[in-house]
């Protein structure tokens, strides 16, 4: 587990993984559903994350503007995840959900299906969980393990004296 991680190593983690579970845990009435979120922006220093997700039914009105927020990242083959704790902020200026949406084609394909709105998340705790072994290669782990055991595997070897 390591909680500081440098600004420009979280994002780049952040980015290579692209995938994460979003969850509202704040204890009001109406709180955000969880929700998955596959496109969003990273500021430099990696400690704000933006990203839209489709609009509830209910008013915006009943939800808490700010409320405490958990993202886990993953992706399948990657053997590190990271988990983020943190604030979230629903933001309600359309212009920056607009200026959001029209950066890509597959935003402003998902927001003519459904309205959106915009969440801001500020991290502050990060979870990484990982094997570092694992990051290697596979071809260079096998090529590592097959001369191990070309030296020092003799099994059934007759040693003669």
């Amino acid at each position: 587990m390591n909680s500081n991680l440098p600004g420009k190593l979280l994002k780049r983690k952040l980015m290579e993984l692209n995938s994460a579970l979003f969850f509202a845990e704040n204890d009001s009435l109406f709180k955000l559903p969880n929700h998955l979120v596959t496109e969003m922006e990273l500021n430099d220093d990696g400690d704000e994350i933006r990203f839209a997700i489709p609009k509830p039914a209910q008013d915006l009105e009943a939800f808490d503007k700010e409320f405490p927020v958990r993202m886990e990242f993953f992706k399948k083959g990657i053997a590190y995840r990271l988990r983020i704790q943190g604030k979230g902020f629903i933001i309600e200026d359309a212009a920056a959900l607009d200026n959001w949406l029209s950066a890509s084609p597959t935003r402003q394909e998902k927001a003519k299906n459904e309205p959106m709105i915009m969440v801001k998340v500020v991290v502050k705790y990060v979870d990484y969980t990982g094997n570092i072994n694992s990051s290697f290669p596979s071809k260079l782990k096998m090529a590592g393990m097959q001369i191990f055991d070309s030296l020092f595997s003799h099994k059934g070897a007759t040693v003669s004296v």
